[in-house]
Parts: C-alpha cells; structure tokens; sequence
C-alpha cells in the first residue's frame, strides 16, 4: 500500500496506532514503514498511539484545542489558555491547558505542551460546550465564566484571601482584563460556583456580590 492510498483510507485528520496496523496488515515492515512515515514527515506522532497527517499531507493542521481533547481525556480546555483565547487575560499562551476528572498530566508533543489540571467530577460537565471548529471537527472547551472560575478555583488555593484582596489579586496575580470581565455573565458565574468545594471560590461569589454594582 503506498501513501496515496494510506491517505484515500483515513478520511480523519488524526488517527491511531491500531488503524495504521489494520491497513498495513499485508505488509511484513509495518511498524518500519510507520517509522518511514514518521521520518518522512507525512504523518507526526503526537503521542504513543496518535498520529496526524503532516504538512505535506494537510495544508490546515488540527487546532490545538482539538488536539488537546484527543490526547487525554474526558477534558476540556480552560485555565490560562481559555482565558487567552477569551481576551480575558492580555498574554499569549502557549501552552494549552485543560481540565480533566483523571490524574494530572503533561504531554510535550511536536504540537507544543498540553497540561491537565484535576477538578471533581461535580464540576467537569457544567458550563462547557462543543466548538465547532470545522465541517469535520470540534473541541470541547469551557465558556468564559466557566474557564475564569476553574482558574480561580486551581490557581488560587489560599484559605485566607479576603473579599477586599480579590480585586488586587485578579488584575495583579491573574493579570485579568476587568474590562473584559465586567462583559461576563455574573448570574452564571455565581449559579457555577455552588458546585465547586474550593475556598478561593467562596471569596470570589462574595467578591461578585459584594460589587454587584460595578
């Protein structure tokens, strides 16, 4: 089988290890001939098991978010990249982080670094949708007031933080755009925020009813 025909088989921009091996079942080399591929840059491994057609192959690779969902999963994308992607935070971030209900994990792939931070289960389905990203592909990925809550939730863990620092702590530590958080949904954010156990949550639900006004 050559590659043209490998190509016509996998109609998927990703596919995985056990695919490859079931088309080239005829072939006695088949995992020296994935290696080929690999060599060769028309396929990349991002991880054991997963693979994508390179850019020789796909002019339009998959989307970080989509690939983010693959690699390890359930999960979705929030935190700092979330924040990122919804101008919450003036930064570029790099690397793509989601939530997951398994264990924490890093991935270091050919795509760049995706990290897994670990909420409970009560919080994972809540708040989170399904972006389409093409006639092909989504990705699943928290809304704004989801992915700013997850971040308060993971990154600011301190059981003494007070209504009256949560401000300074949003603009200094999280570096938040309050611009771009003055738009969000504060009925939503307050309605999410029962489901999390975190203390830094608590604050920030006293914090948004404190400033109702603004």
């Amino acid at each position: 089988m050559d590659i043209f025909d490998l190509k016509s088989r996998i109609q998927s921009s990703y596919f995985d290890y056990q695919k490859l091996m079931s088309l080239l079942k005829e072939s006695t080399h088949a995992r020296r001939v994935i290696g080929a591929l690999i060599s060769k840059g028309l396929i990349i491994r991002i991880k054991k098991g997963l693979y994508v057609w390179g850019p020789k192959w796909e002019k339009k690779l998959l989307s970080k978010e989509i690939m983010a969902n693959l690699i390890y999963g359930p999960s979705y994308v929030s935190l700092e990249y979330a924040l990122s992607y919804y101008h919450l935070i003036p930064e570029r971030v790099e690397t793509v982080t989601s939530v997951t209900t398994k264990r924490k994990k890093k991935f270091d792939t050919p795509m760049g670094a995706f990290t897994y931070d670990v909420l409970h289960s009560n919080n994972f389905p809540m708040g989170v949708y399904l972006k389409k990203f093409d006639d092909k592909n989504s990705f699943m990925i928290a809304s704004p007031e989801k992915s700013f809550l997850d971040t308060i939730a993971l990154r600011l863990n301190s059981s003494d933080l007070s209504v009256l620092e949560m401000k300074q702590v949003l603009e200094q530590d999280l570096r938040i755009d309050m611009n771009e958080f003055k738009k969000l949904d504060r009925k939503k954010m307050l309605e999410l925020a029962k489901h999390y156990r975190q203390s830094s949550i608590k604050v920030f639900s006293n914090y948004l009813k404190a400033n109702d006004h603004e």
